[in-house]
């Protein structure tokens, strides 16, 4: 018994590097596979299903570019689902979405998406909602500090 323990565990130790230094796919593509999986959207249909986890995943460091799936993001027609930041203030044109309905305070600035209503105007919604607009991705810079990443523009809130 004890010489079958120590054949498994010495199988393991050597097994372990190869999983570990796996590299056939990019962490952009692991984190979107391992993240990815909201509810899918009820209409439009031309959207790209985005997950804002896998966006809050990136690692991102200032002056640095995007990771490339985020970049080929940028100016496309985006379906994603989240949660309005608590605080939100009604009857304003913007808000932060959020992957998790108890984010509270300042959200690091790749943790959230900056939503801009084109037509409507914000009513705080406790549940989880699913947005669909064009989405862009830079940092977007006011007076010396990044105040957000990831931005979308969409015409008014689900009902």
């Amino acid at each position: 018994m004890p010489l079958y323990i120590l054949i498994v565990l010495l199988g393991g130790i050597l097994a372990a590097p190869s999983l570990l230094m796996d590299t056939t796919k990019s962490v952009g593509e692991m984190a979107l596979k391992a993240y990815e999986r909201g509810p899918k959207p009820g209409g439009g249909g031309d959207a790209i299903e985005v997950s804002i986890l896998a966006l809050k995943n990136v690692n991102y460091r200032r002056g640095r570019a995007l990771p490339k799936w985020v970049q080929e993001l940028d100016g496309k027609r985006v379906s994603l689902w989240g949660y309005m930041a608590i605080g939100t203030l009604e009857g304003r044109e913007s808000f932060e979405l959020v992957p998790e309905s108890c984010e509270c305070g300042r959200s690091k600035i790749n943790h959230f998406v900056d939503v801009t209503l084109t037509k409507g105007r914000t009513k705080y919604i406790p549940g989880r909602i699913t947005l669909e607009g064009v989405f862009h991705a830079s940092e977007e810079e006011t007076d010396g500090f990044i105040t957000s990443l990831y931005r979308l523009r969409t015409p008014e809130l689900p009902r």
